[in-house]
């Protein structure tokens, strides 16, 4: 009260001074403004340096620095070239100037002022500065700050030094200062530390404890908020991370270079001997329990599950398109244009050949190697077959009644699946259809093989029938899907097949076993499959390719082929490549040529006790540690078979379960490569491009 009463006014009533109290504590008319102090006025300039100099305060000062650095005038470019610098504008402040009386008056009362009576004052008095004024008080503020805090130092020093003169010996705990300045001993010096190191040491805090610290003032309330937000966030992720590692922690990483030979149960011939009953470990066993089994050693290998890379070959968008590639040096293509292309693979698909014919949308095309020929199916109704020396058609089938929508070749007889609902066979020798194979469904035909001795056909209604391809007749009917069935695989031992809900499920292929030996589940169509070395390959609608263990189901691998569902339209496998024929491109994935490493061969086993014992999903057990085995042990040892005798059975039975049809050659490459192409030849085997 008493420096309000005392407060210094200026005599002019009329116009304000603007730097008495009076003027600036008092109101403001809402029509009332007034020019900015410059920093080319001499005498405002003294009388606001005049103010700061006797500001003893740090935190008044540190509050105007801190106010002064947030404004937007920081951010306007001045020219310095005719103007006169900070350093110049002190050195011509003239000291021993007198100042007028009310100045003097005014800065005597500041000195007696409290310090929120100081705050306020400097605030209303800085906000009448132009930016240059203001940018000048910033910088005169930093250094009165730096002056003040370097005395206050100084006198805790002097008083720290007295203090231990006058008393030697030890004290316990020291003794605060009382400090003769207007410094608080009580600072907020922890909202002065960095954003990001406030919160490191706030983090070290418990809930309870933050949410008083939230209560301090505004500043703590942010950032304490902050903290515990980030402390949540932590918490929630450290949480899921250990739910993934406790739901991963069994699983082990599929090893690419994994092979072995295997014993596996499949039915038994008439002239073979029963082996493998009551040995319920066996795969398949109970699909096989009520029939007469047998032990056949084949080779297990994680094919597709190592490193690749992939090339475009055709980069054309074609919703429409049909593909067939064998793995060999041809590619051929058809669409909704009616024409039949032909490519050859490189690096690159290279277009060698354009053969049209067709009146009607092309469904399906079959490249047929061993006959040089490049086999076609339409809407319209026929079935063409083009050579692929001439590009010219040399043979028109005619028999079905609606689109063709499927084809197989085995040998000399090609099989056709049609939507009047038939399955035709086909002799390619005498150009002829077999009137006595006519086989028929009730919806329509979507997925045609055939054999040596069987004809495999499928159709919208989720029915599978298989046909004696030499007497005519049908032998079994498979009606295990409830919707349509796209894709067929069939060999010797095995048929699968796939429906448009993603369901892929396992058979045997001999006509008196009835059970389901394995179920495969996709969340979207299966567009192609194989079977390769006891692995499911498959190509599924959702983008990806699978891979599972066909023993016991498990999925090894998926591989990411297009992020957007619906785009793959076929897949054709072999020895290394898989190609993809998407609605976008054609793409071939290379997979590195791998060394496999074999695991013991597993003996056939004479006792019930003793099963074939298979790591679980293709992937390698750790080895176990055996004991150091004598001279004596290994003399008893029976005779055990070489892996080099165990792959040459495999081998046999590999060209017992896929025999080659009679008077087969390798398609001669030369005859249709692009000029400049190398071709090497290797002794002993066809020739490889």
């Amino acid at each position: 009260m008493d420096a309000a009463s005392n407060q210094p006014t200026c005599a002019n009533t009329q116009t304000p001074c603007c730097m008495c109290p009076s003027c600036l504590f008092a109101p403001k008319a809402t029509e009332h403004t007034q020019d900015l102090w410059k920093l080319s006025d001499e005498s405002r300039r003294r009388f606001i340096v005049g103010v700061l100099l006797r500001c003893r305060s740090v935190p008044v000062l540190e509050n105007i620095q801190t106010s002064l650095r947030l404004t937007t005038w920081n951010l306007l470019h001045y020219s310095r070239s005719k103007r006169q610098t900070l350093p110049e504008f002190y050195a011509r402040l003239d000291k021993k100037a007198q100042p007028p009386p009310l100045v003097r008056n005014i800065w005597d009362w500041f000195d007696r002022s409290p310090d929120w009576v100081q705050i306020r004052y400097l605030c209303q008095l800085l906000l009448q500065c132009d930016p240059e004024l203001l940018s000048m008080a910033k910088h005169l503020i930093g250094v009165v700050v730096a002056k003040l805090k370097q005395e206050l130092e100084a006198i805790q020093h002097h008083q720290a030094s007295k203090k231990d003169s006058a008393n030697p010996t030890p004290t316990p705990a020291p003794v605060p200062l009382k400090l003769t300045s207007k410094v608080s001993r009580y600072r907020d010096f922890i909202s002065s530390l960095p954003a990001d190191l406030l919160k490191r040491i706030l983090a070290m805090l418990d809930e309870q404890t933050l949410k008083r610290c939230m209560k301090v003032c505004k500043h703590w309330k942010h950032l304490a908020g902050e903290t515990m937000e980030e402390i949540r966030f932590r918490k929630a992720y450290m949480e899921q991370v250990d739910s993934m590692m406790k739901r991963y922690k069994g699983v082990q990483f599929v090893n690419p270079s994994y092979a072995r030979i295997i014993d596996i149960l499949v039915p038994a011939q008439d002239h073979e001997e029963e082996a493998g009953k009551g040995l319920k470990d066996w795969p398949f066993f109970g699909a096989y329990a009520n029939v007469r089994t047998t032990t056949l050693r084949t080779e297990e290998r994680n094919v597709y599950c190592g490193a690749y890379f992939s090339s475009v070959l055709l980069d054309e968008e074609d919703p429409h398109r049909v593909v067939d590639y064998r793995g060999g040096p041809f590619l051929s293509t058809a669409s909704k244009d009616r024409t039949v292309r032909l490519f050859y693979v490189a690096t690159e698909a290279k277009h060698v050949a354009l053969m049209k014919g067709h009146v009607g949308s092309i469904r399906v095309v079959l490249l047929c190697p061993e006959r040089e020929l490049v086999i076609t199916a339409s809407c319209d109704s026929s079935i063409r077959c083009w050579s692929v020396r001439t590009d010219q058609c040399v043979l028109v089938l005619y028999g079905h009644s609606s689109t063709v929508n499927c084809l197989d070749v085995h040998a000399d007889r090609l099989v056709s699946g049609a939507k009047d609902c038939t399955v035709k066979v086909w002799s390619l020798q005498t150009e002829k259809h077999l009137e006595e194979f006519n086989f028929k469904h009730r919806k329509s035909v979507r997925c045609v093989k055939i054999t040596a001795t069987t004809v495999y056909s499928s159709c919208d209604r989720g029915v599978v029938k298989l046909w004696d391809a030499e007497k005519a007749t049908l032998l079994r009917v498979i009606d295990a899907h409830r919707c349509a069935v796209r894709c067929l695989f069939v060999d010797h031992w095995h048929l699968l097949t796939a429906d448009i809900n993603g369901q892929v499920m396992a058979w045997s292929s001999r006509f008196d076993v009835k059970g389901c030996l394995m179920t495969f589940s996709h969340p979207k169509e299966v567009k192609s499959l194989t079977l390769n070395f006891l692995r499911v390959i498959t190509g599924c609608a959702d983008g990806k390719i699978r891979i599972f263990n066909f023993l016991t189901g498990e999925c090894l691998r998926s591989i990411l082929v297009e992020a957007e569902t619906g785009r793959i339209l076929s897949l054709h496998f072999s020895e290394n490549n898989i190609l993809v024929n998407t609605t976008s491109c054609v793409k071939l994935f290379h997979f590195a040529k791998v060394f496999w490493e074999y695991a013991e061969p597993a003996e056939a086993k004479e006792a019930p006790q003793e099963g074939p014992s298979s790591s679980a999903g293709g992937q390698v057990a750790p080895p176990t540690q055996q004991a150091p085995k004598t001279k004596e042990a290994e003399q008893r040892r029976p005779p055990r078979r070489s892996m080099s005798h165990a792959r040459d059975e495999v081998s046999a039975n590999n060209a017992k379960i896929l025999p080659k049809p009679p008077n087969s050659k390798p398609p001669d490459a030369t005859k249709r490569l692009p000029e400049g192409t190398h071709v090497e030849k290797h002794p002993g085997r066809p020739h490889e491009v």
